[in-house]
């Protein structure tokens, strides 16, 4: 099959995953870990690549559900779960076809470049982004000696303060990159949000915690950048200045402090007094082409002479495309990992996990693993509250990557590879986040892991730099036309 039968299989395959959503007896999982065991055993015993083995894997599941019902299906899993359990799973890598290419990303000349202040520059995948989008990013900034050292093997003449924020006067931050206030075009950055200061708003923005936000604020205010672009994780969204603890939830009434989204509240707040007109969305990095399913709030301010309102891209792929949108079905781990032969590195699975990992399947996790070794397996966390999908998580060959973690050897936040039994490498890493397969990594394996397992994806940062290189400073008044894409807005 080639790439395009590949994006009708992958969509199909999601569609009848779907039809378990809600089922307490056969949930999305166990549909997911069935279709990957399915077509595992196919690969084994007939030889097929694995696309033809996946269709075979799909028409088979239907064949089941439509004779047999929901009570075929679950007797059918546990058919193919013994059948699986003795399969030799390092001879099915040979069935792997060649990655599909990437798009080639289109860069800009020198007479036409914008340019960008980087601060909180971390691996570099946001202003990655608009690098390929045709920017010069003129100055980085970062507290992090590892963001410094990656940087400056992949992009030696890119100037870097390295310290924390608060020692660099915005004026030192402009002298490096060349610009006088007024001057950047945009000044990108994700500075950390941590949950603030248990007294409440009013010290909540004195907290050391915040003073990243604020520093963040302060250069956005003296800068003066035609545009800036913030980056958060989704959990900012709900979290609170002033902890309540669950036992007193629903009891009393909550001060505003303690309200879900307090926090979120004072960042809008204090970004509003920047004077530019800001806008925020949720944006998947799996909408825009990259092979992970990640969330992140972005905030794009405009300064207000501009009389340009933030805009967002348009989404370019889909998990289910449908409708009269000319999307694409999301990127899968198959497409983006698949001919990877020269791993830079992966932290082994301690052996107490490992010996369990054997028995969870391709798109399973500890929900997978037999009922009688869960409660060894899981320890304290068996009987804990939440969906716990990251203990045990192997990942599947026909969908996005889960959103990256820090740690993907821990219990917790497992990331092994669908067939062998370790976590993803720092390169396989590299790949979903969408940098370059020439992006050196010169820092230890743990610490790549951080670096990159928080980076923004770059085709994400590339869309969004697209977007506001096209449609805010390249706009003129009166040009701006509304997107239609989900976003929350404050001027």
């Amino acid at each position: 099959m080639g790439a395009m039968d590949y994006n009708g299989l992958k969509v199909s395959v999601w569609s009848f995953i779907e039809k378990f959503n809600g089922q307490d007896s056969f949930s999305m999982g166990d549909a997911r870990a069935y279709i990957s065991m399915l077509a595992d055993v196919f690969i084994a015993e007939t030889g097929a690549n694995y696309i033809s083995a996946l269709a075979s894997a799909l028409e088979h599941a239907r064949r089941v559900l439509n004779s047999n019902g929901l009570q075929g299906i679950i007797e059918d899993y546990q058919r193919v779960y013994k059948k699986w359990l003795e399969v030799d799973r390092s001879k099915l890598k040979d069935s792997l076809p060649k990655r599909v290419e990437r798009a080639q990303f289109e860069g800009g000349g020198a007479e036409d470049e914008f340019t960008v202040i980087s601060l909180f520059t971390g691996a570099y995948g946001l202003d990655l982004g608009f690098e390929l989008a045709g920017y010069r990013v003129t100055v980085a900034l970062d507290i992090s000696e590892d963001s410094y050292k990656n940087l400056k093997v992949n992009r030696p003449k890119i100037p870097f303060l390295l310290g924390d924020i608060r020692r660099f006067k915005t004026d030192d931050i402009l002298r490096e990159a060349g610009l006088k206030a007024g001057e950047p075009d945009v000044v990108t950055g994700g500075p950390p949000c941590q949950p603030f200061s248990p007294a409440g708003k009013r010290q909540a923005l004195n907290d050391p915690r915040a003073a990243p936000l604020m520093d963040f604020i302060r250069v956005i205010k003296e800068a003066k950048p035609k545009v800036f672009v913030m980056e958060e994780v989704p959990g900012i969204l709900s979290a609170r200045i002033k902890h309540v603890p669950i036992k007193e939830r629903g009891k009393r009434p909550l001060l505003p402090e303690e309200e879900s989204g307090s926090a979120w509240r004072v960042v809008l707040e204090e970004l509003k007094k920047t004077g530019y007109i800001i806008a925020w969305g949720v944006l998947n990095a799996a909408d825009y082409g990259a092979p992970q399913d990640r969330e992140r709030v972005i905030v794009i301010g405009v300064r207000p002479d501009l009389k340009v309102f933030p805009l967002f891209p348009q989404p370019t792929h889909s998990r289910v495309p449908a409708g009269l949108f000319d999307l694409k079905p999301w990127v899968t781990l198959l497409e983006a990992i698949a001919d990877i032969k020269d791993h830079v590195g992966f932290t082994p699975l301690p052996p107490k996990y490992a010996k369990f990992m054997r028995y969870v399947p391709p798109g399973g996790n500890w929900r997978q693993l037999p009922a009688e070794l869960r409660p060894e397996a899981m320890g304290g966390a068996y009987t804990a509250g939440g969906g716990r999908m990251g203990f045990y998580r192997r990942l599947t060959w026909f969908e996005p990557s889960p959103t990256l973690v820090t740690s993907p050897a821990m219990k917790a936040t497992m990331m092994v590879h669908p067939w062998e039994d370790r976590p993803l490498s720092v390169r396989e890493y590299l790949r979903l986040q969408g940098f370059p397969d020439d992006w050196k990594v010169v820092v230890s394996t743990h610490d790549a892991y951080r670096l990159f397992g928080e980076a923004v994806p770059v085709p994400l940062a590339r869309a969004i730099a697209k977007t506001v290189r096209d449609k805010i400073l390249g706009a003129t008044r009166g040009q701006n036309e509304h997107t239609g894409h989900r976003v929350a807005a404050t001027c």
